[in-house]
């Protein structure tokens, strides 16, 4: 159970630290390709522009796990504990549509790149598998809101108990 709960909170940091150690590797190669043996490597370029497009991806579910995401709370922090939990709740259910609203939108993608069979230039890899990580992580980005969503709820009901 133990690794269950490290995995929840940690999943998405290791996956943005794989892709940076990837991404990282990678520049460091081609440098040393270009400049020392005047031969780049044609295919990490488009690596690591897809690493980063992957990593803001994975960026998302990670603020909202972690409850870091940029905002805005001067208003909310004149308002009472109980009001600003009630705005909480309200954002957060207004980010759980606008996920999965995202989420439809990357599937719908997902599918319509994987009938036209679209590869990319260098690496020659399907594109929908980009799109697939992407909905993935819209997906994950949903799971992170309805558990934040259900954690507010739960804690409001412990400290009703007291």
């Amino acid at each position: 159970m133990s690794i269950l709960k490290w995995l929840d909170k940690n999943f998405e940091f290791m996956c943005l630290a794989l892709i940076l150690a990837v991404m990282t590797v990678l520049s460091f190669a081609n440098v040393v390709m270009r400049y020392c043996f005047h031969n780049a490597l044609s295919w990490s370029d488009e690596l690591c522009c897809y690493g980063l497009a992957v990593s803001a991806f994975f960026a998302l579910p990670a603020s909202i796990r972690h409850q870091s995401q940029i905002r805005v709370d001067t208003l909310t922090m004149m308002l009472s504990k109980k009001v600003q939990k009630y705005v909480g709740i309200v954002c957060n259910a207004v980010m759980l549509i606008f996920t999965v609203i995202c989420t439809k939108g990357a599937v719908d993608l997902f599918t319509k790149t994987l009938e036209t069979n679209q590869k990319s230039p260098a690496l020659q890899i399907p594109v929908a598998n980009l799109y697939a990580i992407m909905g993935f992580c819209f997906a994950l980005s949903v799971f992170r809101v309805a558990q934040a969503l259900f954690l507010t709820f739960t804690k409001s009901d412990e400290e009703g108990e007291k």
